[in-house]
Order: structure tokens, then C-alpha cells, then sequence
């Protein structure tokens, strides 16, 4: 099956999990963290996922799913204790058109998650396509130690240069897309990684704003320079 890769902005946007399950915790925070209005449906005790209840970021319906629980949804996941619970939920998923994710259980998905590693605004996501998840998360621990936290600090960076790229080449998408080359193929990062964050933001504006010029004495033929 080849799946189509997409991240979605779920800020504002009201999710239902069907809980009980062993991740139930992990799964409705990382819903919460990402900005949605997630409705819980599980009997059980999810001492993790009080606080969320206190703050009133998360609805907790202490009980088991009911047909019918999926009206004004349009995005679900089901993760109960019991596995054939997901047939119920499937069900009325086709029914109302809400797209389904139900855990460890292809057969009942209209999406699978990828293994994803996170650095600020960076995300990686590596999927088997549902093959084998256990490498996906093995190949993400790999990107994890290449990947650290100056690129969250840099990304932060970068996008406090978001407005002078534009205000630098207003009209010129082919001058604002080799400045965007320029700056990130910079040592900025590098200079990030050793914590001097000055110095990167002044070697990001250098490669804003000076192209680099052919080298004196150079012959342009056919638009290569020899």
C-alpha cells in the first residue's frame, strides 16, 4: 500500500480517542501538545493525562465508546483495551466519512503514524508503510543523534529571517530561493551548535545580502564559469 505523506495542523481542531489502551497516555499528549480540542472516551485510570483534565485542555468521558460517539468529529483514533472495539469504531467512521487511525491495527486504518523525531520546528518522520514499525523507530533513534537540539535553536533562527528574505527580493522568487541556499549551506549552524548565536545571525545576513561573485579572471561560457 503506498501511503501519502502529509503533517497536519490539528490546532483548534477537535480530535476523538478512543482510549484504554497501553499507549492511551503517550498518544493523547502528543494530540494535546499539538494544539487539539481532544475529547478522551475510556473507563480506565490515566494518571498521566490528569493534569491535561485540570487544565482544561483535555474532555474525559469516563466510559466505553458508544455508537454514535463520533458526531461533530472529524478525525479519530481508537486505542481501547479491547481490540474488537475497533470494529465498532471503524464502522461508524465509514459511515460519517471521519478519518480512522486505530492502533497496531492496519486493517481498521484509513492512516498509520509515522516514527517521528522532533527538534523545534524540525520534524522527521520515517515510515515502513506499516511493514515493520519497530525498524522505523529504530532508523528514527539513528537521525536522533544526528539531529540534536542546535537545530531547534537554529530553525528559531531562521525563522526570524523569514521577513528580510522578502523584504530583501520582494519580486524575485528565484533571488529569495538562492538566498534561502545561501544562508542554510552557511556555517551559521555550526556556529549555533557552539552556542554563539550572534555570530551565526551575522554570517546569515552576510549570505542575505552578498551573493557570491565570480572570481576575477573567470570565463562564463553557456552560463558555466571556468
Amino acid at each position: 500500500m503506498a501511503y501519502y505523506p502529509v503533517m497536519l495542523d490539528l490546532r483548534g481542531r477537535r480530535v476523538l480517542f478512543v482510549g484504554g489502551g497501553w499507549e492511551t497516555e503517550a498518544k493523547v499528549r502528543g494530540l494535546v501538545e499539538a494544539g487539539a480540542k481532544v475529547t478522551l472516551i475510556s473507563p480506565f485510570e490515566h494518571p498521566e493525562l490528569e493534569c491535561w483534565l485540570a487544565e482544561g485542555a483535555l474532555t474525559w468521558l469516563r466510559r466505553g465508546f458508544l455508537p454514535g460517539d463520533l458526531e461533530g468529529f472529524a478525525l479519530v483514533f481508537s486505542h481501547p483495551a479491547n481490540r474488537w472495539v475497533n470494529q465498532m469504531v471503524a464502522r461508524e467512521a465509514r459511515e460519517r466519512g471521519v478519518w480512522l487511525n486505530a492502533v497496531d491495527d492496519p486493517a481498521h486504518c484509513d492512516f498509520i503514524l509515522p516514527a517521528v523525531h522532533r527538534q523545534g520546528d524540525l520534524v522527521i518522520a520515517v515510515s515502513t508503510g506499516g511493514a515493520a514499525p519497530a525498524l522505523g523507530v529504530r532508523i528514527k533513534q539513528r537521525l536522533a543523534g544526528e539531529y540534536g537540539p542546535e537545530y531547534a535553536r537554529y530553525l528559531e533562527l531562521l525563522r526570524s529571517f523569514r521577513p528580510l528574505v522578502l523584504r530583501a527580493y520582494p519580486h524575485d522568487f528565484a533571488a529569495r530561493k538562492a538566498a534561502w541556499y545561501r544562508m542554510v549551506d552557511s556555517p551559521a549552524l555550526e556556529l549555533v551548535a557552539l552556542g554563539e548565536v550572534e555570530a551565526a545571525r551575522e554570517v546569515l545576513l552576510a549570505a542575505l545580502y552578498h551573493p557570491p561573485q565570480p572570481q576575477q579572471g573567470s570565463l562564463s561560457v553557456e552560463g558555466a564559469t571556468l
